[in-house]
């Protein structure tokens, strides 16, 4: 396609005369079928990266996200200005996954959207290895990397996936990656240093800020931003749940309407606030950082940290939501010491303990050589955080122990479309016998029975039940409703001593936990030094700035203070003691550990604490003022 014909596809598609910095390079890359890594800042413009080369070259471009409400609203977008597109996530349908893969298979669609699981089932893998795929794009490609700051395993098998398509191109985005991400990127997708475009993280609209106050303040300082001129629309981000509607109860009760958003919250009002924000129905919003991933507000005023991010991706990330639509901006951090070492203390209470650790890799390796997984009933019922079984998963895949074995449902409750016994007994002749026992038991049942139980742990049956299942569904003679998804496992290898890989993935964790650690610190360095703001956090992605920005409280002599003020608490008192040993003798399984039991008393969101939702207890968080480590010496202490 010549330039002239994709400068009509950018205008009359999308509705532009020229592209932003970065773009034009990217795109020139990807259509002269180069792959390219291109890391451009939020608000950068990476999504026009692929929609505009998909439009222009012939074949279907396939994009990998896993953010399903950015690759909604995309698909809805999209629609509207006549592309064909479509998407395929864990929310789609039957019905929409049936139609998506017959508009794939007569050639209809120009770009499909998928998530990177839905990117891994053997049976779309097939159906592009047949589609003839022009372009792969991988959006929030800083999954890939253990050690960038949302690593998700999925992504791991992604390289092999893509490959095994022999796409005429690849392209990789992100918007944040420090120089060892991009690198792994690059490694992973076979990307040219030369081909790999990063525009300037630096926005001259964004004023940085830092403010240094004592815990009793810091409300007070919050209000006194908000009310300043021309600082709202504003998004307010704290750390926990509680904070975030204690936040918005003051500033409505001095005046300023705002409402809360957190992951807590049912679907649907999530979705109420959201809209109404986005809307301009109300001027705050504040959030835990659930907020924001896929959502394009252009003229938001502040964007501002109640508590602080816990990396410098997680401040250039959140803060650049901010001034999207070029005008001045303001960024403000609002610190103490107490900050720092909340941040550092949940780092060092996600750490799962050697004997969560140990019953993970028991349950994994006692089921012979194959393994049928469910991370939520490994992760809740261990306390073990989600993505550290996920980095002990990838990591077990990647030294060779297990491999990715496909996935399924513990959980089906199959509602046939007609009740009637005529219909019922033509269902049932179609299928041979074993398979017409099965489907008689999940008729008969009014519930949801487990395919697990029903397969009698074997996998193989159980890929066959699910067959027979999709086979009826098809042909619109039931309705099915799975749920609790479970993944497989070839076994390559087993431990001769399960102790000493024990140790290994104890030497992993506590790896992860110094690399989150340090990334804390660099947070709080950046914040307390006299070096501008602004090329502080852009020197962390490789880049440097000619000059000081001139307007960040760095540069204008404000806040600087090594010593951050620190809350002095209050000390354990007897009867809290008492509090304490009562729960240990409760036995109660959630908090079996002194770990749990730390946990819970510093009112951490932990797995277990959610499954059991002893955030409801009377003594949920009993001890949130004191240090994680104090905490736990005190519940060791306890259990004896």
């Amino acid at each position: 396609m010549s330039e002239l014909q994709t400068h009509e596809v950018l205008k009359d598609y999308f509705g532009h005369e020229s592209l932003r910095p970065g773009q034009a390079e990217v795109i020139e890359r990807v259509m002269d079928l180069r792959n390219t890594l291109a890391v451009l800042p939020t608000g950068g413009g990476k999504s026009l990266c692929y929609q505009l080369p998909a439009m222009c070259m012939e074949g279907l471009s396939v994009v990998v996200s896993p953010l399903i409400a950015l690759m909604r609203d995309q698909v809805e977008s999209l629609a509207k200005k006549g592309v064909p597109c479509a998407r395929i996530d864990s929310t789609s349908s039957a019905e929409e996954f049936e139609q998506t893969l017959v508009k794939i298979q007569s050639g209809e669609l120009k770009l499909l959207y998928l998530s990177p699981e839905r990117m891994a089932e053997p049976t779309m893998q097939q159906l592009l290895k047949n589609s003839g795929i022009a372009l792969v794009a991988i959006d929030e490609a800083h999954c890939i990397s253990e050690w960038g700051h949302s690593f998700r395993p999925s992504y791991i098998r992604l390289p092999k996936l893509v490959r095994s398509l022999k796409p005429k191109v690849i392209l990789a985005l992100t918007a944040t990656a420090s120089k060892d991400t991009a690198g792994s990127i690059r490694k992973a997708f076979k990307i040219l240093k030369k081909d790999h475009i990063q525009t300037s993280f630096y926005r001259d609209n964004l004023v940085f800020e830092v403010e240094v106050c004592s815990e009793e303040d810091k409300q007070q300082a919050l209000l006194t931003a908000i009310e300043l001129p021309d600082r709202t629309p504003a998004i307010v981000y704290a750390t926990r749940r509680g904070d975030v509607e204690e936040l918005a109860a003051m500033l409505s009760r001095s005046g300023i309407n705002a409402r809360a958003y957190h992951a807590g919250m049912p679907a649907d009002a999530r979705a109420e606030v959201q809209d109404g924000f986005l809307g301009h129905q109300f001027p705050v919003i504040c959030a835990t950082i659930a907020f924001g991933m896929g959502v394009d507000m252009p003229d938001v005023r502040s964007v501002i940290h109640y508590h602080p991010p816990k990396s410098p991706e997680g401040w250039i990330q959140e803060s650049g939501r901010a001034g999207r639509d070029g005008q001045s901006s303001h960024c403000l951090m609002i610190i103490n010491g107490d900050d720092q070492a909340a941040l550092q203390s949940l780092v060092v209470a996600k750490q799962p303990g050697r004997k969560a650790t140990e019953a993970i890799l028991q349950n994994l390796f006692s089921q012979g050589k194959r393994a049928i997984l469910s991370r939520y009933n490994l992760s809740t019922l261990n306390d073990v955080p989600m993505e550290l079984l996920d980095v002990l998963l990838a990591r077990l895949e990647s030294d060779g122990w297990i491999v990715p074995d496909g996935g399924s449902w513990m959980w089906c409750h199959l509602v046939p479309l007609r009740w009637d016994i005529a219909a019922r007994k033509r269902i049932l002749s179609g299928f041979p016998k074993p398979s017409r026992a099965m489907l008689e038991e999940l008729m008969d049942s009014k519930q949801r029975v487990s395919l697990l139980e029903l397969a009698a742990d074997d996998v193989a049956k159980m890929n066959r039940m699910l067959n027979v299942l999709r086979e009826l569904e098809a042909g619109g003679e039931v309705r099915l409703k799975l749920s609790h998804s479970l993944i497989h496992y070839r076994i390559k290898r087993e431990p001769e001593n399960l102790a000493d890989l024990v140790d290994e993935m104890m030497a992993a964790f506590e790896k992860h936990s110094s690399h989150n650690l340090a990334r804390i610190d660099a947070v709080f360095k950046m914040a307390v030094s006299r070096r501008c703001l602004a090329a502080s956090l852009v020197g962390y992605f490789g880049e440097a700035l000619a000059k000081r920005c001139g307007r960040c409280s760095a540069c204008l002599g404000r806040s600087y203070t090594k010593k951050l003020p620190v809350s002095q608490p209050e000390e354990l008192s007897l009867e809290e003691l008492e509090r304490i040993q009562s729960l240990v003798d409760e036995k109660r399984p959630a908090l079996s550990t002194p770990e749990r039991l730390a946990r819970f008393l510093c009112g951490i969101y932990s797995p277990a604490m959610m499954r059991f939702r002893l955030y409801g207890h009377r003594d949920w968080g009993m001890l949130e003022r004191l240090p994680y480590d104090d905490v736990l010496a005190i519940a060791k202490a306890q259990h004896g």
